[in-house]
Parts: C-alpha cells; sequence; structure tokens
C-alpha cells in the first residue's frame, strides 16, 4: 500500500469510519451466531459496503476479498498489485496483501490466512455470485480444507445484513432517488420524432453523472413504438415516430446505492386502451401504501399487489408485477436477493425501517394497439418508522410528450 497516496485523498468518502466500523461489527456478531471464526468475502458488493472498494474488472479469475475474522476488529485485503491505487486511495482497506502474478490467487490467500493463525479455523466463502468462477471458488476451498481449515457456504451472511439500511444510507438512498427522477424528467423532455433510443440514453447517463452519481448495475432498458414492450433489452438505433410508445426503465446510482424507476411516455396523443392500462395500474402503489404496514410479511406486498392487479382486470397483460430488493450492487446486477415473492436463496422477512425495495407493473399487450407492444411503470419504497414511502415524485400514468 502506498501510504503516500492515501495522505493525498482531497474528496469526500461515501459514508464515515463510524458507520463502517458499525458494519465490520455487525458482520462480527453474523459470524459468531453462525459459528464461523472468519469469512472470506469475494461478493462485489459487500466489499463496497464494507469498505468502498468500487473496482470495475470483477474478471472470472479475479479472488479479490476481504478476510474479516470473528475475533476481533483487523481484517484484511487480498488484490493484485495492478491496483495499488485503487487500495491506497480507499481508507477503509486497512490491512493489504498483494498477490503477485506469478503465483496462483487462491495459494497466496491461504497462506495470508493461515499466517494469522486462521490455518484450522472455520471459515465461511461466498461461492454464489458472479464472480469468481466456480472453478476458482472450488480451487480456494479445496486449498482452505487441505491446510486443515473446515470451509461452508454463507454467500448471504452479509446480504442479509445489508438488507436493513442505516441512516447514513438511506440518506444517500433518498439523493439517488432525485438523481432518477431528474434523470427521468431529462428523458421525457427529449424525447421526439427522430430522436434515437441510445440518445436517450446518454441524456439519463450524461444528467446522472453530472449529479455525481455513477454507472448503475445494469444497462438501461429503452424501448419505442414496437419495442415499447421491451424486457430486458437496452436501447437500439431506431428512432422514435409519432405515436410512438416509449419505455424507459433503469436505476439511479450513487456510491453503488440503487433507485429504480420506470416510465411509459406517448409522443401525441396515444389509443385511449393504453392511457386506461396505464390509470388502472398505477393505483397498485396505493394499494400497496394503504394495505400494508411494518411487521407484515414482505410477501404482503406480492400479495396486495396480485390482488390489485386482478381487481382491476389487467391479469391478462400481465408481463411482470413482483419487485426485489435494492441497494449496494456491482454490474452485472442490481437486483437483490429478497424478492417480494420469495425466492429460494433467502425466503420471506419481515418489513422493517430501512428495508429498500422496488414494484414493478409490466404489461405486454399482443392485440396490436396503435403505439406499442406494452407499457409499464416500475416504483421504489423505502421503509421508515411511519411505514412505507414512494421515493420518486414523477406519476406513474401514461405521460404525453
Amino acid at each position: 500500500m502506498q501510504t503516500y497516496l492515501r495522505d493525498q485523498i482531497d474528496w469526500e468518502q461515501p459514508f464515515s469510519p463510524e458507520e463502517y466500523a458499525t458494519r465490520r461489527h455487525r458482520v462480527r456478531l453474523a459470524l459468531h451466531r453462525a459459528g464461523l471464526d472468519a469469512i472470506y468475502i469475494t461478493n462485489p458488493a459487500d466489499l463496497t459496503w464494507l469498505t468502498n472498494y468500487d473496482m470495475i474488472w470483477y474478471h472470472l479469475q479475479n479472488l479479490t476479498g476481504l478476510l474479516l475474522r470473528a475475533d476481533r476488529d483487523e481484517d484484511v485485503f487480498f488484490d493484485g498489485p495492478s491496483h495499488t491505487t485503487i487500495v491506497s486511495t480507499t481508507p477503509e482497506i486497512r490491512e493489504c496483501v498483494f498477490t503477485p502474478y506469478d503465483r496462483p490467487q487462491a495459494e497466496v490467500i491461504v497462506e495470508g490466512i493461515a499466517a494469522r493463525g486462521l490455518a484450522k479455523a472455520k471459515i465461511g466463502v461466498q461461492p454464489w455470485g458472479y464472480t469468481p468462477h466456480a472453478t476458482v471458488s472450488d480451487d480456494l476451498r479445496a486449498r482452505l480444507e487441505a491446510g486443515g481449515a473446515t470451509v461452508e457456504d454463507h454467500s448471504f451472511l452479509v446480504e442479509e445484513l445489508r438488507f436493513v439500511k442505516s441512516p447514513a444510507e438511506v440518506a444517500v438512498v433518498r439523493r439517488t432517488a432525485e438523481i432518477a427522477d431528474d434523470a427521468m424528467e431529462a428523458a421525457r423532455d427529449a424525447i421526439a420524432e427522430g430522436v434515437m433510443e441510445t440518445e436517450l440514453e446518454g441524456i439519463i447517463m450524461a444528467s446522472m453523472m453530472k449529479a455525481g452519481g455513477g454507472y448503475p448495475g445494469i444497462r438501461s432498458m429503452i424501448g419505442s413504438g414496437p419495442r415499447a414492450g421491451t424486457h430486458h433489452s437496452p436501447p437500439q438505433h431506431r428512432n422514435i415516430k409519432r405515436g410512438d410508445l416509449v419505455f424507459v426503465d433503469f436505476c439511479g446510482c450513487l456510491h453503488r446505492y440503487h433507485v429504480n424507476v420506470n416510465r411509459t411516455f406517448s409522443l401525441g396523443e396515444p389509443d385511449q386502451r393504453w392511457t386506461t392500462l396505464m390509470d388502472n395500474s398505477a393505483g397498485c402503489v396505493d394499494a400497496v401504501l394503504q394495505g400494508v404496514k411494518i411487521g407484515d410479511n414482505l410477501s404482503k406486498v406480492q400479495d396486495v399487489a396480485d390482488a390489485y392487479t386482478d381487481k382491476v382486470g389487467l391479469r391478462d397483460y400481465v408481463w411482470f408485477v413482483g419487485g426485489y430488493s435494492l441497494g449496494i450492487a456491482v454490474p452485472p446486477d442490481w437486483c437483490g436477493s429478497h424478492w417480494v415473492a420469495p425466492r429460494e436463496n433467502l425466503g420471506d422477512r419481515v418489513i422493517t425501517p430501512g428495508q429498500v425495495f422496488n414494484l414493478e407493473n409490466q404489461f405486454d399487450v399482443w392485440e396490436d394497439w396503435p403505439g406499442g407492444s406494452g407499457a409499464a411503470w416500475i416504483d421504489s419504497f423505502v421503509v421508515t418508522e411511519d411505514g412505507l414511502e414512494v421515493l420518486s415524485r414523477l406519476p406513474r400514468n401514461l405521460v404525453v410528450v
């Protein structure tokens, strides 16, 4: 580590040292509850949450990680020497072992763990994730076990803690929501005949970057006319035409915290059926705000949203009604592992203050209505002491531009 570079840090850090210390303490308590002596953290979002390490190239052989132990506030970061500048200018990385490129990275990491008296410890690892590749995770595990360690999968131990945000994190989330709304308004104002979908993407990103934000974990989803029902599709070289619906879905991003917003616009007056569909679906948020309270299971959001969708007669058009947790995320994804319709990873959760999640109403229409193939909105919620709160200020109805 180059300490002279650390002395030259002249930009504001996302959170105070005390905030990061509290996060490490919460992980140590979780390690005790799990009966672990330590955990080797490789999930990029977890690394950012614990250290503010922000790196763009988590390739499949990458074993960059943080060893955090249960018995004391001592941790060590492992990374390649090409990241010396990143490590040196990340104050919450307190000790680093640089892994030379002429030796297997896992070998160096296991030696570093053994040197700290943990060769025969019970250690958690995180094989569930986009990086490293499964064979690399398996190699690390095999080397740890060969040295006498007991190794267990605790891929979600840190994410469980990240699900509930601190007041400082909620403040960042609120600013992220403002950045997202401003970018959506910039896109709305730019919609005109002849504008390319990719041009809208540039306008969105320029707005967020100017506000101090960053690239979201997923590329923006933008579609117009026949692509207006797009899902998981980036913008194309299509020019918007009068009469088109324009679908815009992205996350605001600040300090890697994400807030999802999706709106659908119409260039000119739309077919009345689109307006009716979106007017009817917009009330889903109000139904959730009225029907879900602190102490309910998160799955009640799904139950209320489904019941509302059926009540207003939109089920036949549904592509997806649901949502998932939001927070710190690193490409290629921004979705948290907690879903409002519980999946097998983590199951259901009780709604408590500090949680952030989105709710989507996405519709496909295969009846050749003029203007497009679908329409949608997405809003994000933060849970406060007073209950659920919508983070966006923008209307969910079909907006004519």
